[in-house]
């Protein structure tokens, strides 16, 4: 299983790109095996988040106490200035109501778990990346629908109690179901003997339903197919943006490894979440999905290349 996890880890970025072209070839023919998963995305949802939320422990939020300003700062930048960075992107981008959406719900969700992987890799402050990541979590049941009220209420009907509801059963409820048996797992299991896994498996269900998104978004596509590159080059620039300007002020008021925590926490977006809501809020509206599937693929590329970026800034002394 723990090289099965490996395999996954490794091969992630191919496995989104796979997905997404498999997605997009097959819906020249049939749209049925999206709309066949998409019947089922918010159990799938429930599950994804449920893995994911096995990994998360009560002691992180400790850290909340010992870096308060570290902590706000990645708040803020998740909730306000990445959603923020979409909001402007879309209205000065994006004619279409639904890409639109699609680009703002990116910037409304949480924080990412890859987060604290990037953060290990170059020896960054994990528990803070990991307090960030799970408190983001926790306020995103309640932040996502009033951001998307805000933001997008103008563009597109949104029904703040019922994405609530929705948040409640997908988000909220296995998140707490999965941080109350972490605790209660640990006390009779060894973590090292089942944590390595459960991130693959929360991965490999964001996998299943971003292919269904691309496979039901494929007829709009054709027929709109004149806005596919101002959605482009509006997605393009949205993870730039989240890792560098955080960076670049991070350098300010940070310590150096709290400065590449709060970085990956506001440039890697937890869009598992933002499929999960496109499929069940916005059902009717299958392209707002598409810019969450392209966001999945540049997320990861704008990561890897930060990550090389810092790397060879610190190799050559900057």
């Amino acid at each position: 299983m723990y090289k099965f996890s490996e395999f996954v880890r490794a091969h992630y970025q191919a496995i989104i790109l796979s997905a997404v072209v498999v997605g997009l070839v097959l819906g020249i023919w049939t749209v049925v095996p999206g709309k066949a998963i998409q019947k089922y995305s918010q159990l799938l949802t429930f599950f994804m988040i449920l893995f994911i939320s096995l990994t998360i422990t009560p002691q992180q939020f400790v850290q909340v106490v010992r870096q308060p300003w570290a902590v706000l700062a990645g708040l803020v930048l998740n909730f306000l200035f990445m959603p923020l960075v979409c909001w402007v992107l879309a209205r000065t981008m994006i004619s279409d109501s639904s890409l639109a959406v699609g680009i703002i719900l990116v910037g409304v969700v949480p924080c990412a778990g890859m987060a604290a992987v990037w953060t290990a890799l170059l020896k960054g402050d994990v528990p803070l990346g990991m307090a960030i990541n799970a408190l983001t979590m926790f306020l995103a049941p309640f932040l996502i629908p009033l951001l998307m009220i805000w933001l997008a209420g103008s563009g597109v009907r949104i029904n703040p109690w019922s994405m609530l509801q929705q948040l409640a059963v997908i988000l909220l409820i296995p998140l707490i179901i999965g941080v109350s048996l972490r605790s209660l797992a640990d006390r009779f299991l060894d973590p090292r003997k089942y944590l390595p896994i459960l991130p693959s498996f929360s991965a490999l269900t964001a996998v299943l339903l971003m292919f269904a998104t691309c496979n039901v978004s494929i007829p709009l596509i054709i027929s709109r197919w004149s806005l596919v590159p101002t959605l482009l080059a509006a997605v393009v620039l949205i993870f730039p943006i989240g890792f560098l300007v955080p960076h670049w002020l991070g350098r300010l008021v940070f310590s150096r490894e709290q400065e590449i925590a709060v970085t990956f926490s506001s440039g890697m977006k937890n869009l598992p979440i933002a499929v999960g809501l496109a499929l069940s809020s916005f059902a009717g509206q299958a392209l707002v999905g598409l810019p969450v599937a392209l966001a999945f693929i540049l997320q990861m590329l704008t990561a890897s290349t930060f990550y090389r970026y810092v790397r060879y800034r610190e190799t050559k002394g900057g």
